[in-house]
């Protein structure tokens, strides 16, 4: 009598289960392709930020002007390198330069935005909105005191 009872049990947990793991995967994979191009970012901005302690500062008659203009050229070539998904979303590029307290700051910056499209593919569940929820832009920021 129990077997009768038990019988498309499996097959109803399949049903119910199934879409709640699939959906956990693509979620999974979906932010690891998001942190992986942000941290390609962040990596881009650190060697451009640090690529003002290669100039010589002697060598300089305005040293702010010349680290400003060598960290945007370093910037510009690493966010050429990018992955084409990132690269062609970049709407903010900039390295400057500050003063703070006496101390000088080289800020750089990327920003790349969804526009239009969102970085990633989305879902529409059932009236909840949109699966994975993404961010509009990803920014990387990076600075260093010279």
């Amino acid at each position: 009598m129990r077997r009768k009872f038990s019988r498309g049990v499996v097959s109803l947990e399949f049903v119910l289960i199934f879409p709640i793991m699939v959906g956990l995967i693509y979620g999974a994979a979906g932010y690891g392709v998001l942190f992986f191009n942000k941290a390609q970012m962040q990596v881009a901005v650190d060697r451009a930020a640090a690529a003002v302690f290669s100039l010589d500062r002697r060598a300089s008659a305005d040293f702010n002007q010349d680290a400003s203009e060598y960290s945007n050229q370093v910037l510009e070539v690493l966010a050429q390198r990018l992955p084409s998904a990132t690269g062609e979303r970049i709407v903010q590029r900039d390295c400057v330069v500050a003063s703070e307290g006496g101390v000088e700051l080289l800020e750089c910056t990327l920003m790349a935005a969804a526009g239009e499209s969102p970085f990633l593919p989305q879902v529409n569940v059932f009236g909840l909105g949109r699966f994975p929820p993404l961010p509009d832009a990803l920014t990387a920021r990076s600075v260093v005191a010279f």
